[in-house]
């Protein structure tokens, strides 16, 4: 009797949600299959404003869908509270443990308003800043909003900054330098989107409490992107702005996504590029590093079909984001069973074949063995070599029969 009491207190309860090690430990737990689809929601903090209860209904609704769909894991982007308080907190507990499917968080400017505010998150979730591996893939964690000790005269709450700073700067890098030596690609998540010049520049990375506004210097917003476009990084995902939009800046996928209930603003761009609708995005990805996403408006079981698409790694994005034109490099015409002739840059850099799909299909040391082509079919293939994350075209092979 007492084993069946157990189980039945066990269903009432649902996941715990937290802390996040013990997250991170049932979905590395969970066998590999894929496509790998976790989904991504932030801004729902209007669900704890008595005047506005529509926020909360509306994140119900995309956790009630988020359920039925049932990825390997969800991270909520940040603001998924309104002020910090412990109530709030308590509140939000209640909210995830409910979800019926792993759930990560990323710490907003929301949460950090009252004093109690980053003692509290930091006592029910754990680190702010962290990662893990899976599949081939490394999930990257920053918190990019920081309590100020000013007290704002109107709200009397704490001020928050947008900043990175310059030891999470050195963590990153090295993350993502590991990373690249093993061959995974990466996805980071913040709550607070960069600069990206041209195309967002404001409510973003050193945007608030500095003068002269905005200081990116101060913000580390250039180390910030510059890292992401010099290493195997697929996506950053972030928050904050009340909006879905997707961008491409040097090679890299920035994607927006401020749907989860807060009040909506204006987006970017039109569709499919931009949307004016509370919703939340599944991923899929495959293990040739191919990802799909998908928009799900609130309270829909069926993604918008408009705003999915695929992004690839493919040798044809890397080379026009980060290396010379494909023009630019060499052309070698070889017959099939001829080995590649390699030039070494530095003996021990990696240099791989890809075909013209970006499908990676071998790799070697440049310098030190030659790369058979026994098997291949005849057709275009690139060599490339990553230097310092960088990729850059060293041959292009023509195969003939």
């Amino acid at each position: 009797m007492s084993f069946i009491v157990i189980l039945l207190v066990g269903e009432l309860i649902g996941f715990q949600n937290h802390p996040t090690d013990s997250v991170i430990n049932r979905i590395l737990s969970t066998p590999l299959r894929y496509p790998i689809r976790f989904a991504y929601v932030a801004d729902s903090r209007n669900s704890f404003d008595p005047n506005d209860p529509s926020a909360d209904s509306i994140f119900s609704l995309i956790k009630e869908t988020i359920n039925e769909i049932s990825p390997l894991f969800v991270v909520h982007g940040g603001d998924f509270i309104q002020r910090g308080y412990t109530w709030e907190y308590d509140h939000f507990l209640n909210v995830i443990d409910s979800f019926e499917t792993n759930l990560l968080t990323v710490r907003g400017n929301h949460e950090l308003y009252a004093d109690e505010g980053p003692y509290l998150y930091d006592s029910l979730f754990g680190e702010t800043d962290y990662y893990f591996d899976y599949g081939g893939y490394r999930f990257i964690f920053l918190a990019d909003c920081q309590q100020d000790s000013l007290i704002d005269p109107y709200y009397g709450t704490h001020r928050i900054d947008y900043f990175i700073s310059e030891e999470q700067i050195d963590w990153l890098d090295s993350l993502l330098t590991e990373a690249d030596s093993l061959g995974y690609w990466a996805f980071v998540f913040a709550h607070v989107p960069p600069y990206l010049p041209g195309h967002d520049t404001t409510y973003c990375l050193g945007y608030y409490y500095y003068f002269p506004r905005p200081n990116y210097s101060l913000s580390h917003t250039q180390e910030f992107t510059d890292l992401l476009r010099d290493h195997n990084v697929i996506a950053g995902i972030f928050g904050h702005q009340h909006f879905y939009d997707r961008w491409t800046y040097q090679g890299v996928l920035y994607l927006i996504s401020g749907g989860g209930g807060s009040p909506l603003i204006y987006p970017l761009q039109p569709p499919p590029y931009g949307a004016y609708v509370h919703h939340f995005l599944l991923l899929e990805l495959d293990s040739t590093y191919v990802i799909t996403v998908k928009l799900y408006e609130a309270g829909s079981f069926l993604p918008d079909p408009q705003y999915t698409f695929t992004y690839s790694t493919s040798v044809e994005e890397e080379t026009r984001s980060s290396g010379p034109e494909i023009s630019e490099a060499p052309t070698l015409i070889l017959k099939q069973g001829q080995p590649i002739p390699l030039t070494s840059v530095r003996g021990t850099e990696p240099a791989y074949l890809y075909d013209v799909s970006g499908k990676r299909i071998g790799e070697t040391r440049m310098g030190s063995a030659d790369l058979e082509t026994d098997g291949l079919a005849p057709g275009i293939y690139f060599l490339l070599y990553h230097l310092t994350g960088k990729t850059k075209v060293l041959r292009i092979i023509i195969l003939s029969g």
